[in-house]
């Protein structure tokens, strides 16, 4: 049994036999003999930030980890700390840990074992390919293209991605904990809401609510203006000393979870009456949420969330992708778009991909103001049934609320 723990939770030896027998069988008609899969530093919270690694090892280095994920033989997690062994020993699912300072080394040395000198090995990057579209370090990847002229290499994150997308129930259990402690941050950082607390102020609650129940945040954006003078759509991603005054609203982004399985809260509130344009910003940008909720199913296609996105137009709102994948950090597919010009400049991409139950979601309805004079936007967490979507979250946060 692993080591319990609130870094890595221990999942049972039914659900890592689900995935690698998952992955094992994708693997044999994607005809590939091994994954290399790489694992780096995280965005800015204090989770690890080496998702896809950790999805099979249970565990992540300081720094950067691999694991050597064979079609045929046992998988072998590479650690660049060797007196951190034991620790992931304890916590992980993979007995067999190697590495050390130079840790492709000792990728390499294992490859050489599993005889892939020709072999058809597919690389995996750090997770996910939105956040970080590349794979490995130029040092470790001239080492393998040095080491194995012979074989062949091809990035295949978006594949793996894909497959652990669709949620166990396991996962499901762990994402409606984290659902729950995002509501009561959420519910904390508008009570701790007054004019003259600075925005670090804020975002510090968020992380001491977040400790002292055994979770983590995997990242934080928060910002308020003035209502008279919305200078830039976006709020911080690192947290400033300015303060939160009256006739301010403020726009909060909130992904807060266990381990690396997060619901997010994308919140706006308004300290004093919303001017009138904010106030139907609002409620339209709620309206947009909810008709998502309770009209998006299984089965349908990432162009089906097109329409949806006709209330924006029709006012004459920009807007970013309304639903994207969500479980840590965004992910495909991204669809449903005003206006490719969006200041996120993030194609819509999968629009043929199929909603399937077990799959989690962002919905997020972001309007924006030409020449970015006004912006909100509400949203929240969402997964995918067999009759329809289950909203994870159950803070109102399509509630106006004024301070």
């Amino acid at each position: 049994m692993l080591a319990p723990n609130h870094y890595f939770p221990p999942f049972s030896e039914e659900e890592f036999q689900r995935r690698y027998l998952i992955l094992k069988e994708e693997m044999k008609k994607a005809d590939l003999d091994c994954l290399v899969i790489y694992g780096s530093v995280s965005l800015g919270g204090n989770d690890s930030g080496q998702v896809n690694a950790q999805y099979l090892s249970n565990f992540a280095g300081v720094g950067y980890t691999y694991v050597v994920f064979p079609r045929e033989e046992a998988p072998t997690l590479h650690i660049n700390v060797p007196l951190h062994a034991q620790n992931a020993r304890d916590i992980g699912y993979i007995q067999d840990v190697r590495g050390g300072s130079h840790i492709e080394i000792s990728v390499c040395e294992r490859l050489n074992e599993l005889d892939l000198k020709k072999g058809n090995i597919g690389i995996v990057g750090p997770g996910v390919t939105h956040f970080m579209p590349c794979t490995l370090p130029y040092e470790h990847y001239t080492r393998l293209l040095e080491q194995f002229p012979e074989a062949q290499f091809v990035n295949v994150s978006e594949w793996y991605e894909s497959i652990r997308a669709i949620k166990s129930a396991e996962e499901i259990k762990l994402i409606e904990r984290a659902a729950a402690l995002n509501d009561l941050c959420h519910e904390e950082i508008v009570h701790a809401t007054r004019p003259g607390v600075s925005h670090a102020q804020l975002r510090r609650i968020v992380e001491e609510v977040s400790f002292m129940h055994k979770g983590n945040y995997c990242m934080m954006h928060l910002g308020s203006w003035p209502m008279t003078d919305q200078s830039w759509p976006y709020a911080d991603f690192w947290p400033t000393e300015r303060t939160v005054e009256e006739g301010h609203l403020l726009m909060t982004e909130m992904p807060v979870g266990y381990g690396m399985y997060y619901t997010k809260l994308m919140g706006t509130y308004f300290l004093g009456e919303p001017t009138k344009e904010y106030r139907q910003m609002f409620e339209l940008a709620a309206s947009v949420h909810k008709q998502v909720v309770d009209q998006l199913k299984p089965g349908m296609k990432g162009s089906d969330v097109d329409r949806f996105m006709t209330p924006f137009r029709e006012a004459g709102f920009m807007a970013s992708h309304l639903v994207s994948g969500w479980c840590n950090y965004n992910s495909l597919p991204f669809v449903g778009q005003t206006n490719p010009e969006f200041p996120s400049k993030q194609p819509q991409s999968h629009l043929d991909y199929v909603f399937k139950p077990g799959l989690c979601i962002q919905i997020m309805a972001y309007p924006m103001a030409p020449g970015f004079r006004a912006a909100l936007w509400v949203g929240s967490t969402c997964l995918f049934t067999e009759d329809g979507l289950k909203e994870l979250n159950k803070y109102p946060v399509r509630e106006l609320k004024v301070i």
